[in-house]
């Protein structure tokens, strides 16, 4: 979802900016610079994942004034950096896209926390209760913190949007369950494989890659 320009109260835009430069602050508080910093390959792994997902964004189909619908592609960046680092990328990536006029500078905020805070915090969670109560096993990792993680902060992160809709009075509490509503399933299904499959994909050829993922935990001896 990517809320054009003008669409939201002073109220909402003030609000949102409010909570979201707390939850910067926070990100950039507890971020693990340290695995980054001097390191230029991951520092190059994290500005091309941000520029691929300011293009995967910047293609919406959509139906109305803030009913869009894209791939949000968020727990593949969580699982690959953190929490903290996902949400960095997902603001750039909606500066950029705000930048080119696709987003609305004032719906910058609202945008990001619906988009980038909300699945990144659901799928660390995920991840966090997994590596903590269910064996670390390579098929948990993938069905359970990549695929399902996907499609349930993806279901999340929407139906909350639905309701933004509606509080913030851009549509209609009628426009949004016959118009938005009944979608989330259908998006949050290939949403969910293809954060499976990147994963799969990258824990095969690239986990050096992924901040989350070891052969030491996952793999050894299993």
């Amino acid at each position: 979802m990517n809320l054009p320009q003008g669409v939201l109260h002073e109220l909402w835009v003030w609000g949102s900016f409010v909570l979201a430069l707390l939850v910067l602050g926070w990100a950039l508080k507890t971020a693990p610079w340290h695995k980054v910093r001097g390191d230029s390959h991951a520092q190059h792994v994290f500005f091309g994942v941000t520029l691929a997902l300011a293009f995967l964004w910047y293609g919406t189909a959509s139906i109305g004034d803030g009913l869009s619908f894209h791939f949000l592609l968020i727990t593949t960046v969580t699982l690959l950096f953190g929490w903290q680092f996902a949400v960095l990328a997902a603001l750039l990536a909606l500066i950029v896209l705000s930048g080119f006029g696709q987003t609305g500078w004032d719906a910058l905020a609202v945008n990001w926390l619906l988009m980038g805070v909300v699945p990144a915090l659901i799928t660390w969670w995920i991840l966090v209760a997994a590596y903590r109560w269910l064996p670390r096993h390579f098929f948990v990792y993938v069905f359970l913190n990549a695929f399902l993680a996907a499609g349930i902060s993806t279901f999340i992160a929407l139906v909350i949007t639905g309701y933004v809709l509606i509080w913030a009075g851009v549509q209609t509490a009628e426009k949004v369950a016959h118009s938005f509503m009944p979608y989330i399933p259908l998006l949050a299904a290939p949403e969910a494989f293809l954060n499976g499959m990147i994963m799969a994909f990258l824990v095969m050829f690239k986990p050096h890659w992924i901040a989350t993922f070891t052969d030491e935990h996952y793999l050894k001896g299993k």
